[in-house]
Protein backbone atom coordinates (compact mmCIF):
# COMPACT_ATOMS: atom_id res chain seq x y z
CA UNK A 1 0.00 0.00 0.00
CA UNK A 2 2.69 2.39 0.69
CA UNK A 3 4.88 1.07 -2.21
CA UNK A 4 1.65 2.24 -4.12
CA UNK A 5 1.18 6.04 -2.66
CA UNK A 6 4.98 6.64 -3.14
CA UNK A 7 4.92 5.39 -6.78
CA UNK A 8 2.08 7.49 -7.49
CA UNK A 9 3.68 10.18 -5.47
CA UNK A 10 6.46 10.17 -7.99
CA UNK A 11 4.97 9.92 -11.17
CA UNK A 12 2.76 13.15 -10.39
CA UNK A 13 5.40 14.97 -9.27
CA UNK A 14 7.75 13.90 -12.62
CA UNK A 15 4.43 15.25 -14.38
CA UNK A 16 4.17 18.38 -12.65
CA UNK A 17 7.72 19.43 -12.66
CA UNK A 18 7.63 18.86 -16.77
CA UNK A 19 4.78 21.11 -17.15
CA UNK A 20 5.75 23.44 -15.43
CA UNK A 21 8.92 23.64 -16.55
CA UNK A 22 7.30 24.31 -19.91
CA UNK A 23 5.06 27.27 -18.28
CA UNK A 24 7.87 29.08 -17.23
CA UNK A 25 9.80 29.04 -20.30
CA UNK A 26 6.55 31.07 -21.20
CA UNK A 27 6.34 33.19 -18.48
CA UNK A 28 9.92 34.18 -18.69
CA UNK A 29 9.75 35.23 -22.82
CA UNK A 30 7.59 37.91 -21.72
CA UNK A 31 9.02 41.16 -21.49
CA UNK A 32 9.16 43.13 -17.87
CA UNK A 33 7.82 39.85 -15.93
CA UNK A 34 10.28 39.63 -12.54
CA UNK A 35 7.89 36.32 -11.56
CA UNK A 36 9.33 32.66 -12.24
CA UNK A 37 8.39 29.11 -11.88
CA UNK A 38 9.58 27.36 -8.54
CA UNK A 39 9.47 24.07 -7.08
CA UNK A 40 8.98 22.91 -3.47
CA UNK A 41 9.44 19.39 -2.39
CA UNK A 42 9.52 17.90 0.87
CA UNK A 43 8.69 15.18 3.11
CA UNK A 44 7.70 15.51 7.25
CA UNK A 45 6.07 14.07 10.10
CA UNK A 46 2.82 14.29 11.01
CA UNK A 47 2.00 13.88 14.49
CA UNK A 48 -1.44 13.79 16.75
CA UNK A 49 -3.67 12.08 18.77
CA UNK A 50 -3.48 9.53 16.86
CA UNK A 51 -0.07 8.74 16.12
CA UNK A 52 3.09 9.98 13.79
CA UNK A 53 3.02 9.35 10.16
CA UNK A 54 5.15 10.48 7.66
CA UNK A 55 4.13 12.77 4.43
CA UNK A 56 5.30 13.80 1.16
CA UNK A 57 4.72 17.01 -0.49
CA UNK A 58 5.42 18.30 -4.30
CA UNK A 59 4.27 21.95 -4.30
CA UNK A 60 4.62 24.00 -8.14
CA UNK A 61 4.70 27.58 -8.95
CA UNK A 62 5.01 30.98 -9.74
CA UNK A 63 7.42 33.11 -7.45
CA UNK A 64 7.06 36.95 -7.61
CA UNK A 65 9.76 38.54 -5.65
CA UNK A 66 8.67 37.87 -1.97
CA UNK A 67 5.48 36.30 -2.85
CA UNK A 68 4.53 32.38 -4.12
CA UNK A 69 1.42 30.72 -5.53
CA UNK A 70 1.18 27.26 -6.60
CA UNK A 71 -0.70 23.68 -6.24
CA UNK A 72 0.35 21.04 -4.55
CA UNK A 73 -0.03 17.07 -4.46
CA UNK A 74 0.65 15.06 -1.70
CA UNK A 75 0.45 11.37 0.39
CA UNK A 76 -0.90 11.38 3.78
CA UNK A 77 -1.30 8.32 5.33
CA UNK A 78 -2.86 9.51 8.73
CA UNK A 79 -5.75 7.97 9.98
CA UNK A 80 -6.75 7.33 6.80
CA UNK A 81 -4.06 7.20 3.73
CA UNK A 82 -5.14 9.92 1.10
CA UNK A 83 -3.72 12.61 -1.44
CA UNK A 84 -3.36 16.02 -0.39
CA UNK A 85 -4.51 18.82 -3.53
CA UNK A 86 -4.35 22.23 -2.19
CA UNK A 87 -3.42 25.85 -3.48
CA UNK A 88 -0.34 26.86 -1.26
CA UNK A 89 0.28 30.95 -0.58
CA UNK A 90 4.11 31.80 0.77
CA UNK A 91 5.31 34.89 1.73
CA UNK A 92 8.95 35.57 2.57
CA UNK A 93 9.77 37.99 5.41
CA UNK A 94 13.62 39.04 3.58
CA UNK A 95 13.74 39.20 -0.39
CA UNK A 96 16.72 36.63 0.35
CA UNK A 97 17.93 33.83 -0.21
CA UNK A 98 17.86 33.15 3.58
CA UNK A 99 15.06 34.39 5.07
CA UNK A 100 12.21 32.86 7.11
CA UNK A 101 8.18 32.56 5.48
CA UNK A 102 4.98 31.77 7.01
CA UNK A 103 2.68 29.50 4.45
CA UNK A 104 -0.89 28.55 4.16
CA UNK A 105 -2.65 25.53 2.09
CA UNK A 106 -5.96 24.86 1.92
CA UNK A 107 -7.71 22.08 -0.52
CA UNK A 108 -9.10 19.15 -0.58
CA UNK A 109 -8.04 15.49 1.09
CA UNK A 110 -8.63 12.64 -1.28
CA UNK A 111 -9.31 9.37 0.02
CA UNK A 112 -6.90 6.31 -1.46
CA UNK A 113 -9.67 3.66 -0.62
CA UNK A 114 -13.44 4.56 -0.71
CA UNK A 115 -14.51 1.31 0.62
CA UNK A 116 -13.95 -1.17 3.26
CA UNK A 117 -15.64 -4.58 3.95
CA UNK A 118 -16.36 -4.91 7.83
CA UNK A 119 -18.07 -8.14 7.98
CA UNK A 120 -20.41 -9.78 5.67
CA UNK A 121 -23.82 -7.47 6.89
CA UNK A 122 -21.45 -4.28 7.05
CA UNK A 123 -19.24 -2.07 4.76
CA UNK A 124 -17.33 1.49 5.68
CA UNK A 125 -17.95 4.04 2.54
CA UNK A 126 -15.55 7.45 2.83
CA UNK A 127 -15.93 10.94 1.34
CA UNK A 128 -12.90 12.94 0.59
CA UNK A 129 -12.90 16.17 2.96
CA UNK A 130 -11.38 19.31 3.40
CA UNK A 131 -7.27 19.53 3.91
CA UNK A 132 -5.48 23.00 5.31
CA UNK A 133 -1.79 23.49 6.86
CA UNK A 134 -1.00 26.88 7.95
CA UNK A 135 2.71 27.02 9.86
CA UNK A 136 6.34 29.20 9.54
CA UNK A 137 9.54 28.05 8.25
CA UNK A 138 12.78 29.13 7.22
CA UNK A 139 14.68 28.56 3.85
CA UNK A 140 18.52 28.86 3.16
CA UNK A 141 21.17 28.78 0.15
CA UNK A 142 22.71 25.04 -0.52
CA UNK A 143 23.96 25.43 -4.15
CA UNK A 144 23.71 28.00 -6.73
CA UNK A 145 19.86 27.09 -7.95
CA UNK A 146 18.54 25.17 -4.81
CA UNK A 147 17.49 26.64 -1.38
CA UNK A 148 16.76 24.08 1.77
CA UNK A 149 13.21 24.66 3.17
CA UNK A 150 12.25 23.33 6.91
CA UNK A 151 8.75 24.41 8.34
CA UNK A 152 6.30 23.74 11.20
CA UNK A 153 2.60 24.37 11.52
CA UNK A 154 -0.31 22.94 12.22
CA UNK A 155 -2.43 21.11 9.55
CA UNK A 156 -6.07 19.62 9.68
CA UNK A 157 -7.81 17.20 7.72
CA UNK A 158 -11.71 16.33 7.80
CA UNK A 159 -12.42 11.84 6.80
CA UNK A 160 -15.85 10.87 6.98
CA UNK A 161 -17.36 7.54 7.03
CA UNK A 162 -20.50 5.94 6.56
CA UNK A 163 -21.34 2.36 8.23
CA UNK A 164 -23.21 1.21 5.47
CA UNK A 165 -25.96 -2.26 5.58
CA UNK A 166 -24.84 -4.33 3.20
CA UNK A 167 -27.76 -7.52 2.78
CA UNK A 168 -28.92 -9.02 -0.68
CA UNK A 169 -32.06 -7.46 0.27
CA UNK A 170 -30.16 -4.59 -0.51
CA UNK A 171 -31.15 -3.60 -4.68
CA UNK A 172 -27.28 -2.09 -5.33
CA UNK A 173 -25.30 -4.38 -2.25
CA UNK A 174 -25.62 -1.59 -0.11
CA UNK A 175 -28.53 -0.39 1.82
CA UNK A 176 -27.88 3.92 1.91
CA UNK A 177 -31.06 4.03 4.32
CA UNK A 178 -29.50 1.94 6.80
CA UNK A 179 -26.24 3.30 7.72
CA UNK A 180 -24.56 5.61 10.25
CA UNK A 181 -21.65 8.44 9.69
CA UNK A 182 -18.65 9.13 11.59
CA UNK A 183 -16.41 12.12 11.34
CA UNK A 184 -13.05 12.77 12.18
CA UNK A 185 -11.52 16.14 12.78
CA UNK A 186 -8.05 14.93 12.32
CA UNK A 187 -5.51 17.61 14.18
CA UNK A 188 -2.26 17.46 13.52
CA UNK A 189 1.14 19.15 14.34
CA UNK A 190 3.53 18.80 11.39
CA UNK A 191 7.56 19.53 10.39
CA UNK A 192 8.53 19.69 6.95
CA UNK A 193 12.41 19.51 5.45
CA UNK A 194 12.85 19.56 1.52
CA UNK A 195 14.68 22.04 -0.71
CA UNK A 196 13.17 24.28 -3.59
CA UNK A 197 14.52 25.76 -6.99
Amino acid sequence: MQKRSLLLFIMLTGSILITCAQVEKQVQSRKGCSCSFSSINQAGILNGAKGAYYQLQTINGIKYKTWFAGIGVGVDPYSRTGYPLFFDLRKDFLNKNATPFLYADAGAHIVKDKNDQINNWYENVYRNGAYTDVGIGYKFPVLSKFQGVISAGYSYKYVERKSVFSGSNCPSGLCYDNYETYKSYLHRGTIKLGFQF
